[in-house]
């Protein structure tokens, strides 16, 4: 990952030293002359465009033709790193001599064998008696493992679109804030508060994830790990 990381640092870089020469930014910054409404309509008055140069020139740091081509290179650098990863696993297969070598079969999860055990039925492949589950059962629970992964991506979906309602609201209110330095800088202010609630939600949907596919796994019975 060290040349995707070189190649983002080296567009953040050219973000940083084009700034100043934006088309943009210049025309923001420049625009003495243009009135803007106000931001609330309640405790905010008319302000200059220009007013938000420096927010103008933070944002091509991070928006700007070189991240056109970050996210280009990171499409097929994704791909290449793959096949990448596959020839350097044939030349290790070689080297080791494990050209025949065949992964043994996965072995039953243990609460499977110990929920199944007393219905058994003989493997078509290997012919031995093995636990059975139900297809009834199997497709009860597939679908309560489903509800729930869509119940989750609902929940994503949610705080998505919390999270522009909180900076659609708090746009209002950071420009009506009665501190002149919070009001001055209303739109780092909403855009620093909202990312650090995305940053907790992301963090505590984690904690979420990983709990859910436990339970989930512990309540689909899969036949093995």
């Amino acid at each position: 990952l060290i040349p995707a990381a070189l190649v983002g640092v080296l567009v953040f870089l050219y973000g940083l030293l084009t700034s100043d020469h934006s088309q943009v930014s210049k025309e923001i910054c420049d625009a003495n002359d243009t009135l803007m409404c106000p931001m609330c309509e309640r405790n905010c008055s008319y302000w200059m465009l220009s007013e938000s140069c420096a927010y103008a020139k933070m944002t091509h740091l991070f928006d700007n033709g070189g991240t056109v081509f970050f996210a280009i290179f990171m499409a097929l650098w994704a791909t290449v790193f793959l096949e990448f990863w596959k020839r350097r696993r044939a030349v290790l297969t070689y080297n080791w001599d494990l050209i025949d070598w065949e992964e043994e079969e996965e072995e039953l999860r243990p609460q499977f064998e110990a929920k199944y055990s007393k219905k058994e039925r003989l493997n078509p492949i290997t012919g031995k008696p093995e636990p059975f589950q139900p297809f009834v059962d199997k497709l009860s629970r597939l679908l309560v493992s489903v509800s729930g992964i869509f119940f989750m991506i609902l929940l994503v979906l949610a705080a998505v679109f919390g999270v522009v309602l909180y900076r659609l609201v708090t746009m209002e209110l950071f420009a009506s804030f009665r501190w002149e330095f919070v009001k001055k800088n209303w739109q780092f202010a909403t855009a620093g508060s909202g990312v650090c609630i995305n940053f907790a939600i992301i963090m505590s949907l984690n904690v979420v994830y990983e709990k859910v596919a436990r339970m989930l796994t512990n309540w689909e019975h899969p036949r093995t790990e």
